[in-house]
């Protein structure tokens, strides 16, 4: 029976992967390639009952960048900035903080850390994850993961395990001192993800169902995971040569949800064709931007790449850190999938800036774009300040039907205290 029971599995993790759309098992298929086109208008007030805007508070020892990340936990609000600035020990903006904490009004408490090479410093981190048994949270740094209180002070770190040469990557807490980290794919992995115990020993591995053969040993983005996603007692997991995505259970890992992507599924002879190591133009693809994939309780919010020979909605040019100016970002989409509902939606741009994400009629603010789900319906977005001055203009309000008078004045009267160099202001959305 068990082999039988293995045997399914296998089959299903490989239908998962094959991009087919005619898939027709029990796992609920998002269905992107049937909506690339049909992009539709959705508003902030068709799921969301409330907004709230919390300025962060500017001061020299807690700015932030353009592309600064929000997590939101136990009443405060944890930002990352990956700016870095001058060069300490040797290690780019050391002894400065990535991580900054703010409370639940906006006002700065402390930094977590600091940038450097000592036992109680990290190098380059990524969002933190929390410890669900008590006040603390956790770095995933180089070569170590690093557990403070809230406070900034060090606890323990553990280094983090090397497969194939490779460290592991993207830990994230399950429950009972229990975290999960996922392997760079070097085409013949015997695993993807594994279970780890509080000291950072793997004590479960999940079979990995992806093989191929490589030209070349090199790294790519797309050899590693998305980042853990927490939607309340859940934890969902993607990766991103596979459409699949699996949910932990028990302890236990299984196929949730899969992306229909059809014929334009990432394509398998890409990941080990060294000659041709650009991205490729003909298929869906995750990046690796925070909030590309946010699970909430009914739905999923995603960011997709769509393949070239799809137009993608019309949009606003955005800054593009590659380019250093402004550029059009006409080939990604926004989409929502409704888990009751099992609809799928691509977003359209709403038509006075062409702003990407859910078109804001409740308060007139900048379009909404689901970045973290913080729990109880929550789900945080994160405004750059420069932007709200440029766009927010009586000839924008005038294009919307506002549905929250009150809380539209309450931006107006923000607006008038904003500078454009301030920190950015966190938008908290209430799900319906």
């Amino acid at each position: 029976m068990k082999q039988i029971f293995g045997l399914l599995f296998v089959l299903i993790c490989l239908s998962a992967c094959s991009g087919d759309k005619d898939f027709t098992g029990e796992i609920p298929v998002i269905d992107v390639v049937n909506s690339i086109g049909n992009y539709q208008k959705v508003y902030c007030s068709d799921l969301f009952s409330s907004m709230e805007l919390i300025p962060l508070e500017t001061r020299e020892d807690c700015l932030i960048g353009m592309y600064g990340t929000i997590k939101y936990h136990d009443g405060l609000f944890f930002v990352r900035n990956p700016a870095g600035g001058g060069i300490v020990s040797g290690v780019l903006g050391g002894g400065i903080s990535n991580l900054m904490v703010f409370d639940r009004s906006g006002k700065f408490l402390n930094s977590i850390g600091r940038k450097g090479q000592g036992p109680e410093e990290y190098i380059a981190i990524g969002d933190p994850f929390f410890n669900p048994d008590q006040s603390t949270l956790f770095v995933d740094d180089i070569r170590k993961v690093i557990e403070y209180d809230y406070e900034g002070n060090f606890i323990r770190s553990f280094g983090k395990l090397r497969v194939d040469s490779f460290p592991l990557q993207d830990y994230e807490c399950v429950k009972n001192g229990v975290f999960i980290a996922s392997t760079y794919y070097n085409g013949q992995n015997a695993f993807k993800y594994c279970l780890l115990d509080s000291n950072g020993i793997i004590i479960k591995t999940f079979p990995n169902y992806f093989f191929y053969n490589k030209e070349n040993d090199y790294r790519s983005a797309m050899k590693h995971a998305l980042a853990p996603i927490h939607v309340d007692n859940h934890l969902f997991l993607k990766d991103f040569i596979n459409d699949t995505i699996y949910s932990i259970s028990n302890l236990d890992f299984k196929p949730a949800f899969v992306f229909g992507f059809g014929q334009y599924t990432y394509p398998k002879d890409h990941t080990f064709n060294y000659s041709n190591p650009t991205l490729p133009g003909n298929a869906f693809f995750f990046t690796q931007r925070f909030g590309d994939l946010v699970g909430a309780p009914n739905y999923f919010f995603y960011r997709i790449r769509i393949p070239n020979n799809f137009s993608g909605p019309k949009s606003k040019p955005v800054y593009n850190s590659i380019l250093g100016a402004d550029a059009a970002d006409d080939g990604s989409v926004h989409g929502v999938y409704d888990i009751a509902q099992h609809i799928n939606i691509l977003l359209d741009t709403e038509p006075f800036h062409f702003q990407k994400g859910f078109i804001n009629d409740l308060n007139g603010g900048l379009s909404f774009i689901p970045k973290y789900y913080a729990g109880n319906g929550v789900v945080l977005d994160i405004w750059n300040v420069a932007d709200m001055k440029e766009m927010l203009t009586e000839e924008y309000f005038a294009s919307l039907k506002i549905k929250d008078p009150q809380a539209h004045q309450q931006l107006k009267e923000l607006l008038k205290t904003l500078r454009d160099d301030d920190n950015p202001v966190v938008v908290v959305a209430k799900l319906k």
